[in-house]
């Protein structure tokens, strides 16, 4: 990891970037002074954008020159299908409660299906030009469209092992990760914004769906590969809450437990921050775990996590950081 408070395997949460971020981290890579190992997705059109304007922005965007792609590398495209849940703009087959509604899908057109058809092409587009594809979604209709449009294009198109995957997730069905499972797509949760919004989520949603959001076990339990993010700024990029959350489902407002059936063990909680996060990222084979010839990426506890109290662990100071072998960080607990 780089710096305290990142994932323990320095996993950058899911990002879009257009062609100034792609020059940026460049120039970075070349001086030397890039602090965090990216792997970015390329974010080609504005939300709301037609197809044709999603691929016009995609075959105009220049990738850098050659870079040592374990410092940065541009691996997929990233889509935005809908909005999120406390706004009441996440596609949904049930009504939110209060304002009522649906939500909706965030792309071009004049009704559901021309949405979903633009959806579709924007994914077998990217999909067939080799990129994987990351998609911010999180209401249960808008997940179980896109879980189908990947679906629908490795039917059109097979490819081995594209790894498209789900961004936030939220709502996620047991049809989609029954999908997901078959073939190998994966889910990227955030449980923080859980920890901060589970309240909030219950006069959106109710009581029912707010429990279940978020729904670690039963994704794990599907055996799909569920990674972690904090989605800052939304949150801070924390793991420590992270992980507590996950053991816990505790709310950060009231302290109520919101899902006890989706809360999984500390041992699952970090593999999503680690080996989850280098599979997401095409880089099981060098990141994600301890061991001779791979990356030295991670941090030093003064504790033994396996013996802490749960809802500890987010004060757990963080006394050594390493990256790529290099001591980054450095502070002796007693002090």
């Amino acid at each position: 990891m780089s710096e305290p408070g990142l994932g323990p395997g320095g996993q950058p949460g899911p990002m879009g970037m257009g062609a100034g971020g792609l020059r940026a981290y460049a120039e970075l890579v070349e001086a030397g002074e890039l602090r965090a190992r990216v792997r970015a997705l390329l974010h080609p059109a504005p939300i709301g954008s037609t197809f044709e304007a999603f691929r016009a922005g995609l075959d105009a965007i220049e990738l850098p020159p050659a870079l040592d792609p374990r410092w940065f590398d541009v691996i997929g495209v990233k889509l935005f299908a809908d909005g999120v849940p406390p706004l009441r703009t996440g596609w949904m087959h049930d009504e939110y409660l209060g304002d009522g509604g649906f939500g909706g899908l965030v792309v071009a057109g004049e009704s559901d299906a021309e949405r979903v058809a633009e959806l579709e092409r924007m994914v077998a587009y990217a999909h067939n030009l080799g990129h994987q594809v990351g998609v911010h979604v999180t209401g249960d209709r808008g997940i179980d469209t896109v879980v189908e449009a990947f679906a629908k294009a490795c039917r059109a198109h097979p490819r081995t092992d594209p790894r498209h995957y789900v961004i936030h997730g939220d709502f996620v069905t047991k049809q989609a990760l029954t999908t997901c499972a078959r073939y190998g797509f994966g889910i990227n949760m955030n449980p923080t914004i859980k920890w901060t919004i589970a309240d909030l989520e219950e006069e959106i949603v109710g009581p029912q769906r707010a429990a279940y959001e978020w729904p670690y076990r039963t994704a794990l339990d599907a055996g799909v590969h569920v990674a972690s993010g904090s989605d800052a700024p939304v949150t801070e990029p924390d793991w420590r809450q992270g992980v507590a959350t996950m053991i816990l489902r505790k709310s950060k407002a009231t302290g109520r437990i919101s899902g006890p059936d989706q809360t999984i063990t500390l041992q699952q909680a970090l593999r999503t921050y680690t080996t989850a996060g280098a599979w997401q990222d095409f880089a099981e084979t060098w990141k994600g775990t301890l061991e001779i010839g791979k990356t030295a990426d991670l941090c030093a506890l003064p504790t033994n996590l396996l013996t802490t109290d749960p809802h500890d662990i987010p004060t757990i100071p963080i006394t050594t950081t390493v990256l790529n072998g290099t001591i980054t960080h450095h502070t002796d607990p007693t002090d």
